[in-house]
């Protein structure tokens, strides 16, 4: 893909500059011409390599929340006449992190030598995601920034929201586990040995439990680098085939059908989908290229690549409906919403309900597993701590007997 630099008028006569992505310079003016726009020159930008060296944006952090505020503000500021620089230049006022100010203060310095507000933007891909930098090429091409702004800061306020209700869901489970995993630790490598050298004196065949609990001791104690060795080579044995393109997407495809978990994962990434989905095409733009913006944001190879299918046959001019309702992947009742939105034209409204309802869904799903897990886990992490008892105190009752022998 290469990036072309155009001046153009749009459908209401206004100048307008910009950049596009496109494989060649036909297809660039082609996507313009879609978009309802209409190029007076057209040339292929020149890559610049930019390197800073700046400590606060090398290692500083941008929070959820104050990217949905600065977005926010961006939005009204614009809507109230302000200029784009005019707009940084307050926003970097505003903010009291130094890194974000860097990076506002630096993007605005970029804009004032001419780049687009997408290339100044995507300088910091670490703190602007891919969809809020597309979409800004998409609002300043078509001259509603501020329409797309508002959208961005609501998408960006949902996701955040739903990654919150799933990550409180397992909060509690999260700490049992943790909890019991060190008492049974701390039980085996500390008051395990005190117990051992009691059954050594009493020279006895120790019950089968006691003889488990103390070679897994052993284990602990004698192996435990291997443990870490194993664990760290498995990590990056999971890497490595995840970074493959095939590997990803068997990994991404076997992640939805995971017991219990795989529902969740499939409906927030086709959520994350329709909210983008319904952004991108309130923002203007055609299906083909708000398909390829929106897929991205599902993160999950698998969809992704069946995504990429669905565009492929709505390229070749089949309805969305109809490539939708191939692929096995999607439900059935995205293909009907897909329907009735083309039929009614409210394709992004229809698209945008739909990821609500599957909102409310995983909420519902996520409190429900929840709540199903913590007996079943309760009761699974009471018979360990049962067995370690068990295991630590069965001899004592054979003690006697053996002392009586000695005697």
């Amino acid at each position: 893909m290469a990036t072309f630099i155009y001046i153009a008028k749009s459908k209401q006569g206004k100048n307008i500059k910009g950049t596009i992505e496109a494989p060649t310079l036909k297809e660039a003016h082609t996507l313009l011409e879609t978009q309802g726009i209409y190029p007076i020159t057209l040339r292929k930008a020149k890559r610049k390599i930019r390197i800073s060296y700046n400590m606060p944006t090398l290692f500083g952090r941008v929070s959820t929340e104050e990217l949905i505020i600065f977005t926010e503000q961006f939005a009204t500021l614009i809507t109230s006449g302000l200029s784009i620089l005019e707009t940084l230049t307050a926003l970097a006022e505003q903010t009291d992190n130094k890194f974000f100010k860097s990076v506002i203060l630096d993007i605005k310095k970029m804009i004032e030598q001419g780049s687009s507000l997408r290339d100044a933007f995507a300088k910091y891909k670490k703190v602007f995601p891919p969809l809020y930098i597309k979409l800004l090429a998409v609002g300043e091409a078509t001259g509603r920034l501020d329409i797309v702004l508002n959208g961005i800061a609501g998408y960006i306020e949902r996701d955040d929201a739903l990654k919150k209700k799933i990550n409180s869901a397992f909060t509690y489970p999260k700490f049992v586990i943790s909890v019991v995993t060190a008492v049974v630790i701390f039980l085996i490598l500390y008051v395990l040995p005190k117990f051992s050298s009691i059954y050594a004196q009493a020279k006895e065949q120790l019950p089968t439990p006691t003889r488990m609990l103390l070679n897994f001791k052993d284990f602990l104690v004698h192996d435990w680098l291997w443990i870490i060795i194993a664990i760290v080579a498995l990590y990056f044995i999971y890497k490595a085939i995840y970074a493959t393109k095939k590997g990803r997407y068997t990994i991404d495809k076997y992640k939805l059908k995971f017991p219990l978990f795989g529902r969740i994962s499939k409906f927030t990434a086709l959520s994350r989908f329709a909210h983008s989905f319904s952004l991108t095409l309130e923002s203007g733009i055609s299906i083909v290229n708000a398909l390829d913006i929106a897929a991205e944001v599902t993160v999950n190879r698998y969809i992704i690549d069946e995504l990429a299918i669905v565009s492929e046959d709505v390229k070749k001019g089949k309805s969305l409906s109809e490539a939708m309702d191939a692929r096995k992947s999607i439900p059935k009742i995205m293909v009907q919403m897909a329907a009735v939105g083309e039929k009614s034209g409210n394709l992004d409204s229809l698209m945008e309900k739909l990821a609500e309802l599957w909102d409310r869904n995983i909420d519902y799903t996520v409190k429900n597993l929840a709540a199903k897990l913590e007996p079943t886990m309760i009761i699974i992490l009471g018979v360990i701590v049962g067995f370690v008892a068990l295991a630590m105190y069965l001899p004592m009752f054979g003690l006697p007997g053996a002392y009586r022998k000695t005697l």
